[in-house]
């Protein structure tokens, strides 16, 4: 598991975790997280837009459900993702380690 994160002030202002996989060409996003005061500011967005300019050509997912609190959010960052951060399992490859 990978990190993504901003700083701002010298606070992790936003932060998510990822995997991927080159084989199948997935990756993955978990709780990702942006301070109270930053919420609703658009680091989210522009974090998850980062990580996927860093891994491009990949099908963006979670691994968990998306709790009702959440679901706008993933609606939002998802709009033309491939993937849409959908959930779905680990590959055969990233449980294997390999």
């Amino acid at each position: 598991m990978r990190q993504r994160a901003a700083n701002l002030l010298g606070e992790s202002a936003f932060a998510v975790d990822y995997r991927i996989c080159r084989r199948c060409r997935i990756g993955w996003v978990e709780q990702p997280y942006t301070l109270p005061q930053y919420q609703r500011c658009g680091l989210g967005i522009a974090g998850l837009a980062t990580l996927r300019a860093e891994q491009p050509g990949l099908s963006w997912h979670t691994l968990g459900g998306h709790l009702g609190e959440s679901r706008g959010f993933w609606a939002a960052v998802g709009s033309d993702v491939l993937g849409g951060y959908k959930q779905r399992s680990l590959c055969q490859h990233v449980e294997a380690g390999r």
